[in-house]
């Protein structure tokens, strides 16, 4: 079974001295510091989501985002849709700027197929193609709930979501 996602939102400038910084041990940091190195990728005046494949994925391969910003909406009616292309490191960044800072839930999938859309198994409709959902959250038996996939967005925040194969 396809994994779902590790996600976490990270400020920008928390840590970013340390990010890509190959001569930073993990010992030389402090309590304090957080390390992200996706904050490479933020803009100050927009949130950004950074989408990372822990898995080998042909470079050009769209990933699919969607926004929703209630639990009525969720999974149903996306706020925004959004997609990127996978670079040769297996990362596509999507510029979310129509987002306003609040609490979001995310999903995502990697479109292998290039079709758009989300292709789902005969049995009981499971994705054939890797999915996430933001904070964590996972499907089970049921569907993720709008509450247990929101997190925060603010300008200059970096929302990264790592999908498993």
């Amino acid at each position: 079974m396809r994994g779902l996602l590790g996600i976490g939102v990270l400020l920008a400038g928390l840590g970013a001295a340390h990010a890509g910084s190959a001569d930073v041990a993990p010992g030389d940091l402090g309590a304090k510091d957080v390390v992200n190195l996706f904050s490479v990728h933020a803009d100050p005046a927009i949130p950004v989501a950074a989408i990372q494949a822990t898995f080998e994925v042909e470079p050009g391969k769209a990933v699919r985002l969607a926004v929703y910003d209630s639990e009525e909406a969720f999974l149903e009616n996306a706020r925004t849709k959004l997609q990127a292309p996978v670079d040769a490191h297996g990362l596509a960044v999507l510029p979310l700027a129509e987002l306003e800072a609040g609490e979001y839930a995310f999903a995502v999938y990697l479109d292998l197929n290039g079709d758009g859309k989300l292709n789902r198994g005969k049995f009981l409709g499971r994705p054939k193609e890797p999915v996430a959902f933001s904070n964590g959250a996972k499907a089970k038996l049921r569907k993720p709930r709008f509450d247990e996939a929101k997190v925060t967005v603010a300008p200059g925040s970096v929302v990264v979501i790592t999908l498993n194969d």
